[in-house]
């Protein structure tokens, strides 16, 4: 009985040490990329450009609000799509990094499961996502000081939904990552789908045919600046035109209960397959 509890310990520890491993050199492999870099200072970049351009258009306005009031104005212009690009270039190589490349035949006969080897980089591509979209928040948390010498609280629940999109995101983003063996199709075929699938599918499910698109990790998403924001409507009818036949147009926003939620099963879902695909999948 001690000999088998001896052996399941040193399985869960090889098991720990494997994906201790995975995740360490995953993340020193980002870090050191032209991709990482370039991302980190476009970050910089998009950050700096939006503050400047709200201070020169708004700054009167800005100084008479709040911390709460400038950070969902900041976050709401370009969190979303950001979020899900970075999650595209993190993700989508995610698999076919091994399978697409000559690094396959060293690393899948290595004594390493592969769910272990998923799980490291899967963690080291959240945590070098989550560098690079901080920046984006960083200067937003400057700027905040200068208006006001304060940063609402609520930018740590931000922050906290932020880590969750970007699990999903990359999660979802694995998924096309096994299915292509070039991890540039991986990487294009999901920025794709996140800018251009989801972003037409919202506007035609909900806009057009009235239907909440809960579906949608684009809509969902928008948790991350609506947390600023403790009063919003979740559904918003308009009519245009004259008489009973003029268009009727809507527009729906996520609860942060449902964000939560639909997040959650994109990641464990979307996770789960693409372990089964990396575990399953040949060179």
């Amino acid at each position: 009985m001690e000999t088998n509890t001896l052996n399941t310990h040193r399985e869960n520890d090889s098991d720990f040490n494997q994906f201790k491993v995975s995740l360490k050199y995953q993340f020193l492999a980002y870090i050191r990329t032209r991709r990482f870099i370039g991302l980190a200072i476009f970050s910089l970049i998009i950050s700096i450009i939006v503050t400047a351009l709200m201070f020169h258009d708004e700054y009167s306005s800005l100084k008479a609000a709040d911390s709460v009031s400038f950070f969902y104005q900041y976050l709401s212009l370009f969190t979303v799509l950001f979020t899900l690009l970075i999650a595209a270039f993190f993700g989508g190589d995610l698999i076919s990094a091994d399978m697409g490349t000559d690094a396959a035949y060293y690393t899948l006969v290595q004594p390493v499961r592969r769910s272990v080897l998923f799980l490291g980089r899967f963690i080291a591509a959240i945590i070098a996502a989550f560098i690079v979209i901080f920046l984006y928040f960083l200067v937003a948390i400057g700027a905040s000081l200068y208006l006001y010498g304060t940063v609402s609280y609520l930018i740590l629940n931000s922050i906290a939904l932020l880590v969750l999109f970007i699990s999903a995101g990359i999660a979802f983003s694995a998924l096309f990552s096994g299915i292509f063996k070039n991890p540039s199709n991986g990487i294009v075929v999901s920025i794709l789908i996140f800018v251009l699938g989801f972003s037409i599918m919202d506007a035609v499910v909900g806009s057009i045919a009235g239907i909440d698109p809960l579906f949608s990790i684009y809509f969902v998403g928008e948790i991350v600046y609506l947390i600023f924001d403790n009063n919003y409507s979740t559904k918003l009818v308009t009519h245009g035109g004259f008489g009973a036949h003029g268009a009727t147009s809507y527009v729906f926003l996520p609860s942060i209960p449902q964000g939560i939620y639909v997040l959650l099963a994109y990641l464990v879902i979307s996770g789960v397959l693409a372990i089964l695909i990396y575990t399953r999948r040949q060179k």
